[in-house]
C-alpha cells in the first residue's frame, strides 16, 4: 500500500516538473477548438510571473455551468468593475504580462493588457485604464481613466488594496453629460460599503433609460422617479449604504440620502395637468422618500402646505405614496379625476369652475394587490361640477377610507335647485341622497314646475352613472348624456303648465336621451290627454304616443297615429294636422284671447288634410278638405278648400283681403250648422286695412232660403200684420224664399258695420235696402222696401185699366219695413199708416193718367 502511495506521489511530481518545465521553455498553440473552448495563436511562459498572449480567445456557453453564469452577472459595468479589483493583486503578484487581443464571452468582446504594471481593459461596457504599484503592505491602483460606456461616465481616482487584510478602499470623482459626483467605496469579506457626494444630475429619465438597458429596476420605482416626479435638476449632498454579499442582503432601510430638485413636475398619470414644485427637498431614510417644499401649485391653486412621500421605496411589494392635498382654492378638474381613478378613487363628476378648499390624505400602494385608503375633508362653494352642469352653491364633505359624506349641499342648475345631505360608498361606488327639491323646471317652468319636493335619491356610478328616485320610478343615466326612463309619468304631468294647458293625464312611460343636452330623442308612450280635438269631428282624440326629436336646433314630433306633426326650430314652426276638429271656446276672463298679429314675430307654416274649426259660442264650423297657411311676422297667407269652395285669405296689421269662392249649400250648410239654404253658389269677398276697417261683398244665385234668421223673422212679422197678408204666397212662408240672386255690400269703420246696400231678387218678392249695426253697442237700424209679390202683381196687370188704377205706371206693389233695437233681438216695424194715407191719393193720381197711360 506505501508503494502504492509513493508511485502516485512521484508520478504528479514528475508531471509537475514537466509542466513547469515545458512553462519555463514557453507553450506555443496556433489553434485548438473544444465545444466550449477555442484558442488561436496562445502562448503562455512562465518566466518568474506568468506570461499570456493569445490573438483569440472564445468562450461558448455551457448551460448551467459557471462561465455561463459569470457571463450573465457581466452584463452591468459595476460587476465588471468589482471582479477586476478583486483579481488586480493576483495580477500583480503572479502574472508579468497579459495581452488578450479578443476575449469573446458570450459575443462581448474584451480587449485585455497588463504589462508592467499597467493595467488596460476595453469592451462594449467600460474602458478601463491603471497603473498599480506596491507601497509597503498596500497595493495602489492609479485609475488614469474609467469610461463607463453606457452612461458616458468618466472616472478617475485611486483604489488601494491590502494585500494581508484584503480590505480595498477606492475614491475618486465621476463626471459626465448626464451626471457627476463624488464617490468613496470600500470592501472587505464580501462587505461593500458606499458614499456617493455631491451629486448632479440634469437628465434623471435619460439615466433611467441607460439603467433599464443593462439591469431591470423596480416598476415603481422607474415610473415614479424617472416619469411621474420629475425635475430638470438634481443635486444630493450624500447617498450612502451598505451590502453584504455573503448574505445577500443589501439592508435596504439603512440607504439614505438628502438633497434637492429643481422645477419639479409631478403628475398621477400621463395625461394630468403636472403639480409644479419649484424646489423640492429630498430626504431619504428608511426606505422613505420625504418630499419638502415651500411651494406647490395646480392649476393655479396653492398647494404650498400640502406633503408627499413615498414609502418602502425599495420594496415592489409595499412601495407606495401618500399624499396630503391641503388647499384653499383646488379645482377638481377632468385630468386629476380621471388620474385618480386609476388609483381606484372614483366620483361621477368633475369640476369644472369654482373653488375647493380641502385637506385630503390618500395612501395608495402601488402593487396591484396593495392598499388604498383616503381620508379628509372638502369643502366647495360656488363650483359647477361636470354632472348636469350642477352648480354647488355650497358643500361640506367627509371623506373616511370608502366612506364619503356630503353634509348641508346646496346645489343649481339651469332646471334645479335643491338642498341634500349624501353619503357614498366608495368601494361599492354608489350613494344615497336625501333631497330636499326646492325647484325642479324646464323651459322657464312651463315644461315642468315641480317645488317643495322630498325626495330619495339613488346614485350608482359603478359602471355607469345611474340616478333613480324610486318614487317617481325614474331611472336617470348619465353615460355618454343623459338617458332618462319615467314609468310614473303623473308626477310630471301634475307639475307641467304646458303638458295641463295640453290636457295630458297621465302615460305608460316617457323616454329622453341626449348625448349633450342640448340634442335629444324622446318618446311619451300611451299617453292619456283631454282636450279640445276630435277625430273626424266626432270621436275625442284622447289617446295617443308621441316621438319627439330635436337635432342641431330643430325640433321634430310625430305621433304613432299620423294624425299631428310639427317641425319646430328658432325661426319657424310647421305643424301638420289630419282629420282632427279644434273646437274654440272663447275665454272671456283670458286677456290674451284677441291674437294682435302686429304684435307677432313668429313664422308658423300650418297643414291640414280633412281639418275643422269648430265655434260652439256661435255654432258654427269651418271645415277643409285641405288648408296651408303661412304665418310669417306680422303677415298671415291661408289657402283652402271645401269640395268647390276656395277659402283664400291674406292677413296683416295694415291688409286684410279675404275671398271665398263657389260656395254650395252643403258648404253653407255646414258652416252655419243648419239647413240655411238648399242648392245656389255664394261668394264672399272682403278688403280693407284690417278687421275693424274694411269694404266686403256678398253675392249669389239660384239658391232657396230656408233656414236664415233675418228672413224668417221678416216672414214670422208678415204673418202677424194683417195689412202685409196681401204679400204672402205659398213659396214664401211653406218652402222659403226662392232667389234669383243677390247681392248685398257692407263696411265696417271701428264699431260701426254698415250695409250700404241690399239687393235680393226673387220669385215672390225683391228686397231693397240699407242700414247698420253698432257693434259696441250691440243695436241695429235697417230700412228695407219689399216690393210686390210677383205673383199678385202679375194676377192684376191682367186686367185692362184696373191694372193701371191699382198697379200704377210701374206695375208693382210695394211695402217699406223698419228694423231696430239689438242685434241679437231685433224688432220690425210697418209703415201701415203712411201707406194707408197715401192710397187714396195714389188711386185719384194713377186714375187721372190712366189717359196718358192707355196711351202709352
Amino acid at each position: 500500500m506505501k508503494k502504492k502511495i509513493l508511485y502516485i506521489v512521484v508520478f504528479f511530481v514528475v508531471l509537475i516538473l514537466a509542466l513547469f518545465i515545458v512553462l519555463k521553455n514557453g507553450i506555443v498553440i496556433s489553434s485548438v477548438q473544444f465545444d466550449f473552448l477555442k484558442l488561436e495563436q496562445l502562448y503562455i511562459k512562465l518566466d518568474k510571473k506568468l506570461i499570456v498572449r493569445a490573438k483569440n480567445i472564445t468562450i461558448n456557453e455551457i448551460q448551467n455551468s459557471e462561465i455561463s453564469s459569470q457571463t450573465h452577472s457581466s452584463d452591468n459595468a459595476s460587476t465588471e468593475i468589482l471582479k477586476i479589483t478583486k483579481n488586480l493583486k493576483y495580477l500583480y503578484t503572479f502574472v508579468k504580462e497579459i495581452d488578450i487581443q479578443n476575449l469573446n464571452i458570450k459575443d462581448n468582446h474584451v480587449r485585455i493588457l497588463f504589462k508592467d504594471n499597467e493595467f488596460f481593459i476595453d469592451n462594449d461596457l467600460l474602458f478601463l485604464k491603471l497603473t498599480l504599484q506596491r507601497q509597503n503592505k498596500e497595493l495602489i491602483a492609479d485609475i488614469k481613466k474609467l469610461l463607463l460606456k453606457d452612461y458616458d461616465l468618466s472616472i478617475d481616482g485611486n483604489l488601494s488594496i491590502n494585500t494581508k487584510s484584503e480590505f480595498y478602499y477606492f475614491q475618486g470623482r465621476a463626471s459626465g453629460e448626464l451626471l457627476d459626483f463624488n464617490a468613496s467605496i470600500s470592501y472587505k469579506d464580501k462587505n461593500l460599503a458606499y458614499k456617493i457626494e455631491d451629486l448632479n444630475i440634469r437628465n434623471i429619465t435619460e439615466i433611467f433609460k441607460r439603467v433599464n438597458k443593462r439591469i431591470e429596476l423596480p416598476q415603481s420605482l422607474n415610473l415614479w422617479v424617472a416619469y411621474r416626479a420629475k425635475g430638470e435638476f438634481y443635486h444630493l449632498d450624500y447617498l450612502q449604504g451598505f451590502i453584504d454579499f455573503a448574505k445577500d442582503n443589501y439592508y435596504l432601510d439603512n440607504i439614505s440620502a438628502s438633497g434637492y430638485v429643481n422645477n419639479v413636475k409631478v403628475r398621477l398619470d400621463d395625461k394630468m395637468n403636472a403639480i409644479e414644485i419649484p424646489r423640492l427637498d429630498l430626504n431619504l431614510n428608511k426606505q422613505k422618500l420625504d418630499f419638502v417644499f415651500n411651494k406647490a401649485f395646480y392649476n393655479g391653486a396653492d398647494l404650498s402646505s400640502s406633503k408627499v412621500y413615498l414609502y418602502d421605496l425599495f420594496d415592489e411589494k409595499k412601495v407606495g405614496i401618500y399624499l396630503r392635498i391641503k388647499s384653499d382654492n383646488l379645482k377638481f378638474d377632468e385630468k386629476l379625476a380621471k388620474a385618480l381613478e386609476d388609483y381606484h378613487f372614483s366620483l361621477p363628476f368633475y369640476q369644472k369652475s369654482g373653488k375647493i378648499k380641502s385637506d385630503l390624505e390618500l395612501k395608495i400602494d402601488f402593487h396591484d394587490k396593495g392598499e388604498i385608503s383616503y381620508s379628509g375633508i372638502l369643502a366647495l362653494e360656488n363650483a359647477s361640477i361636470s354632472l348636469a352642469d350642477f352648480n354647488i352653491i355650497k358643500a361640506f364633505v367627509k371623506l373616511n377610507k370608502n366612506d364619503l359624506n356630503i353634509e348641508n349641499a346646496s346645489v343649481k342648475n339651469g332646471f334645479l335647485e335643491a338642498d341634500f345631505n349624501a353619503k357614498f360608498d366608495l368601494q361599492k361606488q354608489q350613494g344615497n341622497f336625501n333631497t330636499q327639491i326646492s325647484r325642479l323646471y324646464f323651459d322657464n317652468g312651463e315644461l315642468l314646475d315641480l317645488k317643495n319636493q322630498n325626495v330619495e335619491v339613488k346614485l350608482d356610478y359603478s359602471q355607469n352613472v345611474n340616478i333613480s328616485i324610486p318614487q317617481w320610478n325614474l331611472i336617470l343615466n348619465f353615460k355618454d348624456g343623459l338617458e332618462a326612463n319615467l314609468n310614473n309619468p303623473k308626477i310630471l304631468f301634475s307639475f307641467s303648465p304646458l303638458l295641463k294647458k295640453f290636457g295630458f293625464i297621465d302615460a305608460k312611460n316617457v323616454y329622453y336621451k341626449t348625448l349633450n343636452f342640448e340634442d335629444f330623442n324622446a318618446s311619451v308612450n300611451d299617453a292619456y290627454f283631454k282636450n279640445n280635438l276630435l277625430i273626424n269631428g266626432q270621436t275625442p282624440y284622447e289617446n295617443d304616443s308621441f316621438d319627439i326629436v330635436k337635432n342641431k336646433g330643430i325640433m321634430e314630433i310625430h305621433t304613432q297615429s299620423d294624425t299631428a306633426s310639427a317641425k319646430i326650430s328658432s325661426d319657424n314652426k310647421e305643424i301638420h294636422l289630419k282629420n282632427l276638429s279644434y273646437i274654440y271656446r272663447k275665454d272671456s276672463n283670458s286677456s290674451n284671447s284677441i291674437f294682435d298679429i302686429s304684435t307677432n314675430t313668429q313664422n308658423i307654416s300650418f297643414g291640414g288634410a280633412n281639418v275643422a274649426l269648430i265655434l260652439p259660442d256661435s255654432n258654427k264650423i269651418l271645415a277643409f278638405d285641405r288648408v296651408e297657411a303661412d304665418l310669417k311676422g306680422n303677415a298671415l297667407d291661408l289657402k283652402g278648400s271645401r269640395g268647390n269652395a276656395k277659402f283664400d285669405l291674406y292677413y296683416s296689421s295694415n291688409d286684410l283681403n279675404l275671398n271665398v269662392s263657389n260656395i254650395d249649400d252643403n258648404y253653407l250648410n255646414e258652416f252655419l250648422q243648419k239647413q240655411a239654404v238648399q242648392d245656389g253658389v255664394f261668394n264672399l269677398s272682403i278688403k280693407g286695412s284690417g278687421l275693424e276697417y274694411f269694404d266686403g261683398q256678398i253675392d249669389f244665385k239660384n239658391t232657396y232660403v230656408k233656414d236664415l234668421k233675418g228672413i224668417n223673422q221678416l216672414i214670422s212679422f208678415i204673418d202677424t200684420v194683417p195689412s202685409l197678408l196681401m204679400f204672402k204666397s205659398p213659396t214664401f212662408n211653406q218652402k222659403g224664399l226662392s232667389l234669383h240672386d243677390g247681392k248685398i255690400i257692407f263696411n265696417r269703420k271701428k264699431d260701426l258695420l254698415s250695409v250700404s246696400a241690399i239687393n235680393l231678387n226673387g220669385d215672390s218678392v225683391d228686397i231693397y235696402g240699407l242700414g247698420s249695426a253698432n257693434l259696441r253697442l250691440n243695436t241695429v237700424d235697417f230700412s228695407l222696401e219689399l216690393k210686390t209679390l210677383k205673383s199678385a202683381s202679375e194676377a192684376i196687370s191682367k186686367v185692362p185699366i184696373l191694372n193701371y188704377v191699382i198697379l200704377g205706371k210701374n206695375q208693382e206693389i210695394s211695402t217699406n219695413l223698419k228694423i231696430d233695437g239689438s242685434i241679437d233681438d231685433p224688432k220690425f216695424h210697418t209703415e201701415i199708416l203712411t201707406d194707408t194715407l197715401k192710397t187714396p191719393f195714389n188711386l185719384i193720381k194713377n186714375i187721372i193718367q190712366l189717359p196718358a197711360n192707355l196711351l202709352n
